[in-house]
């Protein structure tokens, strides 16, 4: 058997993301359907219970640093860190709901409009203001990742001592409303405690801090979440458990699998074996997780993915395929059959179809130069020229000044093609 170079294994599709022509920054973004829509339920809850109708976004970011920050736009950046070392899904509920409550009570606002040096920023509305939360308030996470939009700066700002207090109480009050509770949180802040200490930022320190002491947001907890009718969602517990098994594998943290149980450990074993060369035994212990988890069409996406990063194109798109079927939403599986779509066997009326099924893919990833591309093929094989044109445009404004590329496109009028239309007003409202 042919051992071809890994490009993934195990459910999690990690992409550096490179706006190519927007930006020179990348950003190391996790991509994966089954976290995104077990973020997704979770926010939805903190949003209802809190009557929130802002709309609230997030990014998955790989980072071993256990953290979460927002920024102006409303998204919530979260690092794998932080799935990696929640204990169950109440604590990194705790986390959204903090995040949420900076939201929700406008702390981004306020920092932003009393910072020192904004009068120094020509415009602000030209940047991106990333706030920092959670753990360290240090600007450090941040290096090497383009967590904004393109060609724009960063201003890191520290929230206040109070504004976190005012969060950690939104968090836990949040908790409270939906009646769920757990010693989870209290283990997360102490584990936070334990690498602030180890990385030199004793209690003295912390005085200097944005955040509040640990053992002042310890007690924060204690004394708000009284509640005793505690309604902690074992199903819900369980997929928050793969998902951190899946995040566990893939980065190889066998510190933490040697302490979580079955099925869950297996379920990171196998992927960490596949991460290491050892596809027979990765699959054989996935076969038999997938047999005794039917219901989890997940773990079959996880088998596409390792039989994909090892070559296996054909076996892993007959999976893909099977997961699409049970969740036809699932874009990343629609992406890895779209990208491996054999052209060259294509009729005319084919090609048309393949067009038309697949438009939501290039409307959401206009930047993936993979789905670019074989849209510009099909687009010569049903001599769309329009298309032709408007895609070698993307490609030739690689590095380009964004006004140049708004103008460029302000001037395209050339198509009736609705698709069309609708994907250039995206990208003029996406610069």
């Amino acid at each position: 058997m042919k051992m071809l170079k890994k490009r993934l294994a195990g459910g999690l599709k990690l992409v550096f993301v490179i706006l190519f022509f927007f930006s020179k920054n990348s950003l190391a973004q996790i991509l994966d359907y089954e976290t995104e829509i077990f973020i997704s339920e979770l926010i939805s809850e903190i949003k209802e219970v809190n009557q929130i109708n802002k709309n609230i976004n997030f990014k998955i970011i790989s980072d071993n640093k256990i953290n979460a920050f927002v920024d102006e736009n409303n998204t919530i950046y979260i690092t794998s860190g932080l799935i990696e070392n929640c204990d169950d899904y109440v604590a990194f509920m705790s986390v959204l709901a903090h995040e949420v409550g900076h939201i929700d009570q406008n702390h981004l606002i306020i920092r932003k409009s009393s910072a020192e040096n904004i009068s120094n920023l020509k415009k602000i509305s030209d940047f991106t203001i990333i706030a920092g939360s959670v753990i360290s308030g240090t600007p450090e996470l941040l290096q090497g990742i383009g967590v904004g939009q393109a060609s724009i700066s960063n201003v890191y700002i520290n929230f206040s001592k109070d504004q976190e207090r005012e969060a950690d109480y939104y968090s836990v009050q949040t908790l409270e409303k939906l009646n769920v509770n757990s010693e989870s949180i209290i283990n997360l802040l102490k584990t936070l405690e334990k690498n602030a200490l180890q990385r030199g930022l004793t209690k003295e320190k912390q005085k200097l801090s944005s955040h509040p002491y640990f053992e002042e947001r310890i007690d924060i907890i204690n004394y708000v979440n009284k509640n005793r009718n505690n309604k902690f969602n074992i199903k819900t517990n369980n997929e928050f458990y793969f998902i951190k098994a899946k995040f566990l594998g893939y980065n190889e943290n066998a510190e933490i699998i040697e302490k979580i149980n079955n099925p869950f450990k297996l379920y990171a074993e196998s992927i960490m074996y596949a991460k290491k060369g050892r596809l027979l035994e990765s699959l054989s212990i996935l076969n038999d997780l997938i047999a005794k988890n039917k219901e989890n069409i997940h773990l079959i996406e996880t088998k596409a993915d390792i039989l994909y990063s090892y070559g296996y194109t054909k076996e892993a798109i007959k999976f893909y395929e099977l997961v699409l079927k049970n969740l036809n939403d699932n874009i990343y599986a629609q992406m890895r059959i779209f990208q491996n779509i054999n052209l060259g066997q294509l009729s005319i009326k084919e090609a048309e179809n393949i067009f038309e099924k697949n438009i939501n893919l290039i409307n959401n990833h206009y930047n993936n130069r993979e789905i670019l591309l074989t849209y510009l093929e099909l687009s010569k094989i049903t001599n769309q020229k329009h298309w032709i044109d408007f895609i070698n445009l993307l490609f030739k404004s690689e590095g380009e000044n964004i006004n140049d590329l708004k103008k460029k496109l302000s001037n395209y009028k050339k198509t009736k093609d609705e698709n069309l239309l609708n994907l250039i007003k995206k990208i003029q409202r996406d610069l």
